[in-house]
């Protein structure tokens, strides 16, 4: 034997397991020997799987077997689908990957990116002549202040909006900037996508001449657009003017690269309708705050109340079923004499919404009962009688008050999201918050909440029993009296549109502490999750950390894990997909704890990757001026487990002791990030806005001048 390469393969692996990535990419430039064992696929996949058990290209390949691409829904996955299907297709070259996800886990893991791209951006016609012009919605007037010392609690919303369910990017882009997209501009389609995997852009059929925009986000694969019309509907009063604001809806569609011929994606109109019944002024007092999915839409109306009388504001809330498309189009058709006829019953009371009775109740019993046809099914899918958009709940401020969500003067509202059965309203409060929206009872030091309201009907189970003193949502008038006096009567296996069933979620979480002591009790304490990742994901992601180093070359499968460290929860799914909107974000029913995971550092913005085990957070606190200077975002992997010095930082004897117990117990300890700083400057360059998103792969931004940064790793 004269080289190690030709050592018995059991031997071999264990010596190669001691070489870094950076060491087996060089080792194939010694010989043609070591080239051609070192790019072999299955040396090559060995090592992949050992140094980066969670990649993205490691993930694709075990998803896009012959058994993970059947159960697969079609609707909010179509697009993962199609990337699956190009990878059954065309298999990855290991040996390629291997280099690239070295060089990627290189760059990120030292917080230096390998390439910084910047992308002009559409001014808006507010500061030129430009067609485009961008209104966004009202921030809350909240900031912090301590003693003579102010920080941003809100940040405007972007003009532009990352996927990372697609891995697509949105944006206006700037006049004769749309490289591969048509150089003519006049028809308004200023927004374009891009693809940052492959670098095609394509424009979205959205004319924007005028319109104001006034928010503009990407999820699951639909594109909403919420805007205004430039010209007011109706006055107000004598100094406020009303326009109509809408909401347009596209399909963004991935078609499998080899079943077409034409471009990879294509952007669909799928629907539109009306935001608000009566519109909305054009100001920075009235507000509103949504949130989507493939399927859904939320919406969220703040307005002050304009009476003499210094009531408290207007407040409701409204939910969508979008997921029927429809081509009417109420924003060229004022008047309504285009809409389309729909025989709509009217909706159970309102008293049903809190579970009360009411003499409308006692009327819909007396016409259940004088029903002739008992033996005919009552429940019928308000889907199926029309297409487009249908309101599938409405609130006003008595139920948002039986729920705990009035907001009234002093507002706490940091957002709203939705997953496939319940909507959720995430509250924030600090305890340096002022302005003229902070609240007059501020908590001990910063409070974070999400309450959960199950409001999307589910498909119907024969084992289903219907409770009317448990209603909580509007439906088909048919189905409310189906359920409310024969309860034998025979069940759909179709979405039902009636009563949803289900208690209130409330999880609340606060900061633990105060500047003597940055302690999260949750973020640091352990915690049982439900993820989705391979099995062999303990471990930092820049070390040799997999515990398969048997002679098992298979590529790793989803399975569930407890996890501890981050609250990367998703809820109980062991049979979900990494790719799965479950399996690939946070779930929104667990409060946003780590806003203030490092108390008196507040996270500003996030980006997590929770298939990949990335996270990139900025955080800024203004009671050190040198902290404040250098404000960096903080790059954060799974890693080892914290030593004593995590707690330690000074002289506090409760603090080792703490810091020691833990660290004493080891099924207590939680899985710590290893994070790492950018430069000094990256601040500016990303977080101008308050918002960062991405994905393993890269991190988007925008700089103070108004250009979207894309930091590819």
């Amino acid at each position: 034997m004269r080289d190690f390469t030709e050592l018995p393969w059991d031997i071999f692996v264990i010596v190669i397991s001691y070489l870094s990535p950076q060491t087996c990419v060089r080792c194939r430039a010694v010989s043609r020997q070591w080239y051609s064992v070192f790019t072999s696929e299955r040396v090559s996949l060995r090592l992949l799987r050992w140094n980066f058990p969670l990649c993205r290209e490691l993930r694709l390949a075990a998803a896009a077997g012959p058994s993970s691409l059947s159960p697969l829904p079609s609707t909010a996955l179509r697009n993962h689908r199609a990337e699956l299907i190009d990878v059954a297709e065309r298999p990855f070259n290991w040996a390629a990957v291997f280099a690239e996800v070295s060089r990627r886990y290189y760059h990120l893991s030292r917080g230096r990116p390998r390439v910084v791209e910047k992308i002009d951006l559409a001014v808006s016609s507010q500061e030129s002549g430009s067609p485009f012009s961008f209104y966004g919605v009202a921030t809350w007037n909240r900031f912090l202040r301590l003693n003579d010392k102010t920080s941003s609690f809100h940040y405007p919303d972007p003009v532009w909006w990352y996927s990372q369910e697609d891995g697509l990017l949105v944006y206006p882009a700037a006049l004769g900037t749309n490289r591969g997209a048509p150089s003519d501009r006049c028809d308004g389609h200023v927004y374009l996508i891009l693809d940052p995997a492959t670098g095609q852009r394509f424009p979205v059929p959205f004319d924007v001449r005028s319109k104001h925009i006034r928010r503009v986000r990407l999820a699951q694969g639909v594109l909403i657009f919420e805007w205004a019309e430039a010209l007011p509907y109706h006055q107000l009063n004598a100094r406020e003017f009303v326009h109509r604001h809408f909401v347009t809806a596209f399909d963004v569609v991935r078609h499998p690269t080899a079943t077409t011929t034409g471009p990879t994606w294509t952007v669909e109109f799928r629907s539109e309708w009306k935001l608000h019944f009566l519109g909305l002024p054009l100001n920075r007092s009235d507000r509103f705050f949504s949130a989507h999915t493939a399927t859904h839409y939320a919406v969220y109306f703040w307005q002050p109340n304009r009476s003499l009388y210094q009531d408290d504001p207007i407040e409701q809330l409204a939910v969508w079923d979008i997921s029927s498309p429809s081509p009417y189009r109420p924003s060229e058709d004022p008047r309504g004499g285009k809409r389309p006829a729909v025989s709509r019953a009217p909706s159970l009371p309102p008293g049903l919404w809190n579970g009360q009775g009411s003499a409308a109740v006692n009327q819909a019993h007396d016409v259940a009962h004088s029903t002739a046809d008992r033996g005919r099914p009552r429940r019928i899918s308000l889907a199926t009688a029309t297409a487009g958009p249908q309101v599938i709940r409405r609130m006003d401020w008595r139920e948002l008050d039986f729920y705990g969500l009035r907001q009234r003067s002093t507002p706490q509202l940091r957002g709203l999201a939705l997953d496939d059965r319940n909507l959720y309203v995430i509250e924030e409060e600090h305890r340096w918050a002022d302005g003229q929206h902070s609240s007059l009872s501020p908590p001990r030091v910063h409070l974070v909440r999400s309450t959960g309201i199950p409001i999307i009907p589910t498909p119907s189970s024969p084992t289903q029993a219907a409770y009317p003193a448990a209603s909580r949502s509007t439906g088909d008038l048919t189905t409310g009296i189906g359920q409310l006096v024969d309860l034998k009567a025979p069940v759909l296996s179709t979405i039902i549109d009636g009563p949803v069933h289900g208690p209130i979620w409330v999880d609340t979480c606060g900061a633990d502490g105060d500047v003597h002591m940055n302690f999260c009790r949750r973020v640091s304490g352990p915690r049982k999750t439900y993820t989705s990742v391979p099995a062999s994901s303990e471990g930092s992601l820049d070390a040799a950390a997999s515990t398969e180093h048997s002679g098992n070359d298979r590529l790793p499968q989803a399975s569930s894990a407890a996890a501890t460290g981050w609250p990367w929860e998703f809820g109980d799914n062991n049979s979900a997909s990494p790719f799965s909107p479950t399996g690939s974000t946070r779930w929104p029913g667990w409060a946003p704890c780590w806003r203030h995971e490092d108390f008196p550092y507040l996270t500003v913005t996030e980006m997590v990757d929770v298939a990949a085990g990335v996270r990139v957070t900025a955080r800024h606190c203004f009671m050190l001026e040198t902290l404040s200077v250098h404000v960096r975002p903080a790059v954060s992997v799974l890693g080892a487990p914290p030593v004593a010095s995590d707690q330690d930082n000074g002289g506090d004897t409760g603090k080792k002791t703490r810091a020691k117990r833990r660290l004493s117990n080891e099924k207590e300890l939680p899985v710590r990030s290893k994070e790492v700083f950018f430069s000094d400057e990256m601040w500016s360059e990303l977080v101008a806005r308050g918002h960062i998103a991405g994905d393993e792969r890269w991190v988007v931004g925008e700089d103070e001048k108004g250009r979207v940064t894309l930091l590819r790793f």
